[in-house]
């Protein structure tokens, strides 16, 4: 194929490498455009030069043997390998915009943290640890996160049958990840063996939050918009009442201030919080809590296989990203964000019972209200289309 038929940004990166490798353009070009794919316009080059500059897409081994047929003398290939590389592609990492309800609402813990508090004590009780482990289950669950290993596992094999090639040690090291299922770590902290767990357990666990969790966390989400619609109904200044709410009126002060109606009475809320609580307990009555944990713990490492940025080539994919569409699944920024949204809001309604100075009480119904907002009740209830994966509500098997 004729340089002309490339992007000049392409040609613009890899013509310095041809010159010091003293090899044609053109044959480095269609070498490296099979694992790159075709950088023939700019979205296409843009694309291609991506994989190219990521060594977790486009390995050094896999690039040099992709030049292979050109007989390069190697030190002179490693020598140059960075003109090939450029300058690295640093994704943004998404970052959340500051929000009113995060000095007000408890916080969630990082995977790191949490996996490492599953690993401690085992109160028989519904506490913080708990609740996060049923929401991450969850959300794992409507994702499809849990038929992941087999799927896995089964395009590991057949890639490398296509290939016809014997597998290397980082098969194997793969596959023991995706297959291997570390329960003991988490139930042997509450006296349990690792033998405990079962798909008939998991299962019912699973159906049990579907029926209890979400649709009670929705109807105190529902409870507190009509509480807001109640206040702006009599104040008539949702702008006086957001500031009132969060406590910025006044240099700070949190009361209420001169003319400003009085809020609605909150019993109705906390007797909706109650109720929520007892869908929670519902969740975990019998076996739940070393049922939550070891799913919870199930899901995190699973995420943890996906980053494995030796995964994509082990099922024939270029980068992640393809990966992730052969898997029919996406596990992104949107999705951590639901997790944690809901999470907090979750933990957030645990403790709202405790919340009883008025002023106080005002701020954390404002903080539940903004947090409340951001997350997509809709999908939740119809699984996670739009958010990560396929939207089919799928059960381990």
């Amino acid at each position: 194929m004729s340089t002309t038929n490339y992007f000049k940004g392409w040609n613009d990166r890899v013509q310095p490498f041809a010159e010091a490798v003293e090899k044609n353009l053109d044959e480095i070009s269609a070498l490296l455009a099979v694992h790159t794919g075709d950088p023939v316009d700019e979205k296409s080059a843009t694309a291609a030069l991506e994989v190219l500059s990521s060594k977790e897409a486009f390995s050094d081994e896999e690039l040099i043997k992709a030049l292979g047929s050109l007989n390069i003398p190697l030190g002179k290939l490693k020598l140059n390998l960075a003109k090939l590389r450029g300058a690295p592609v640093v994704v943004a990492e998404e970052r959340a915009t500051p929000n009113a309800y995060d000095a007000v609402l408890p916080s969630v813990p990082e995977d790191e943290s949490f996996v490492a508090s599953l690993k401690v004590g085992g109160e028989l009780k519904v506490g913080k640890t708990e609740v996060l482990s049923a929401v991450k289950a969850g959300i794992a669950n409507k994702l499809g996160l849990f038929g992941l290993p087999k799927i896995i596992k089964e395009k590991m094999e057949v890639f490398a049958e296509e290939q016809a090639e014997p597998v290397g040690a980082e098969y194997f090291k793969l596959q023991k990840l995706v297959v291997t299922r570390s329960y003991a770590e988490v139930l042997n902290a509450m006296g349990i063996e690792g033998s405990f767990m079962s798909d008939a357990r998991q299962k019912a666990f699973l159906a049990k939050l579907e029926a209890n969790l979400w649709g009670s966390l929705r109807g105190f989400n529902e409870m507190l918009s009509q509480w807001l619609e109640a206040y702006n109904a009599g104040a008539g200044s949702s702008a006086n009442i957001a500031m009132l709410l969060m406590g910025q009126l006044g240099g700070g002060k949190t009361g209420l201030m001169s003319g400003m109606i009085t809020p609605p009475e909150t019993n109705g809320l906390h007797d909706e919080a109650e109720a929520v609580n007892e869908s929670i307990n519902k969740v975990f009555a019998g076996l739940g809590i070393p049922i939550a944990k070891a799913l919870a713990y199930d899901a995190t490492r699973i995420k943890e296989v996906l980053e494995n940025p030796s995964l994509p080539a082990a099922v024939g994919a270029i980068n992640r990203d393809q990966m992730l569409k052969q898997l029919d699944i996406a596990v992104g920024a949107d999705y951590v964000r639901l997790e944690r949204n809901i999470t907090r809001f979750t933990l957030a309604i645990i403790e709202f019972p405790k919340i009883t100075v008025p002023d106080e009480e005002y701020r954390y119904i404002a903080a539940m209200i903004q947090l409340g907002a951001t997350i997509p009740w809709d999908k939740l209830d119809k699984g996670l289309s739009g958010i990560g994966g396929n939207g089919k509500v799928r059960t381990r098997v």
